[in-house]
């Protein structure tokens, strides 16, 4: 990219007459030649958690991958396991709560596929390009299956976050494309700080310790550090407010979100395109359940080949719009990222300092 130019980033709006599945046929077409005839295509999903309802719906994931075939190429559909033990800690349970959410190979005419194994650790370990502002994170793993894959198509359902302000493709590429050493890395930042005087020995963080890191000891809760996997799981269990987050952490953990992206981003020179969906716009993100109510109406489609310009764009078209409902009174610009209490952009502002991408871009309004 030449240095003052522009990105281009294609939008289709809802306010059109045009179905949107039309839609993304126009969009696809503006960025398909990312995908070669032959190639192993990754369509990078959050599939839901189970009992949640704002991730992006199957038949969206189903057009893509229809596009992706008549362009000469094999989607397979993916995502990565979570730290956390619910309805997606394994690949049997996440397939298990992808089916339910009605991801199968059926609906969607491609193979559905954990990319990190069933444990969540099988993947290959790429060294993060250059590193910025303090960032100690040196490397990643990439999950085997992403690892593999000629080229990928990140589908980002654009929602609020309540550790990174708002989730969109950066965070999606960054968390969702690792395996679990990879996200603990990340979290690391968001270790819960103890404070052992609010500990009543009840046990219930013990009990709800997915990787065996808390015991009691003569009543009071102890973590082994070298076990503890900075899911945060303990942090939300405990009603006693023995757990808190550092402080800075959402900002710093936003900084770790962008160099995870550069290190998966450098294993496809270029070969990723990324359809973010401003739509059903919830405060909290797809692991919530619930998310929330919507912040803003829904407000359409972009596509891009730059992970900064598409998710920069998303949030501006967010600040253009007027909070609704219980989120009337949100001010802009950054209206995810007051509502999660942190500067949202930092992960944007800190991609661009990496390279990924550029803040400055052209919406390209596609009817």
């Amino acid at each position: 990219m030449r240095t003052g130019e522009k990105s281009e980033v294609f939008f289709f709006p809802y306010d059109t007459d045009r179905a949107f599945l039309r839609g993304l046929r126009t969009l696809f077409s503006r960025v398909a030649n990312v995908v070669s005839v032959g190639d192993s295509v990754a369509v990078k999903v959050h599939m839901g958690e189970y009992g949640g309802s704002a991730y992006l719906r199957p038949p969206i994931v189903r057009r893509v991958c229809d596009l992706i075939k008549e362009a000469g190429a094999k989607p397979f559909v993916t995502d990565t396991t979570t730290l956390y033990p619910a309805g997606r800690f394994t690949a049997s349970q996440y397939l298990a709560t992808a089916a339910f959410n009605g991801f199968t190979e059926e609906s969607l005419g491609a193979p559905v596929i954990i990319a990190d194994g069933e444990q969540g650790y099988d993947g290959e370990w790429v060294d993060t390009p250059r590193r910025v502002s303090d960032c100690s994170l040196d490397k990643v793993k990439i999950a085997r299956e992403v690892f593999d894959a000629d080229s990928m198509i990140v589908l980002s359902h654009l929602k609020g976050h309540e550790l990174s302000g708002f989730g969109g493709s950066i965070k999606n590429v960054a968390m969702g494309c690792v395996t679990k050493e990879s996200k603990a890395a990340q979290h690391r930042v968001n270790r819960g700080v103890i404070d052992l005087s609010k500990c009543t020995g009840c046990g219930q963080c013990v009990e709800a310790c997915a990787f065996e890191a808390l015991s009691l000891l003569e009543e009071k809760m102890v973590r082994d550090e070298e076990k503890c996997m900075n899911c945060n799981n303990c942090l939300y269990t405990c009603s006693e407010g023995v757990f808190s987050l550092p402080p800075q952490a959402k900002e710093v953990f936003q900084v770790y979100l962008a160099h995870a992206a550069a290190g998966v981003l450098s294993r496809f020179h270029s070969k990723v395109v990324f359809i973010n969906f401003v739509q059903d716009v919830t405060p909290l993100c797809d692991c919530a359940t619930p998310s929330g109510l919507s912040v803003v109406p829904d407000i359409g489609i972009l596509a891009s080949t730059d992970v900064v310009a598409i998710d920069k764009a998303s949030l501006d078209l967010v600040a253009q719009s007027k909070p609704v409902g219980k989120f009337a009174s949100v001010s802009s610009p950054d209206i995810l990222g007051k509502i999660n209490g942190t500067d949202s952009l930092i992960q944007i502002r800190t991609a661009q300092k990496l390279d990924l991408g550029n803040t400055k871009y052209q919406l390209k309004v596609q009817k």
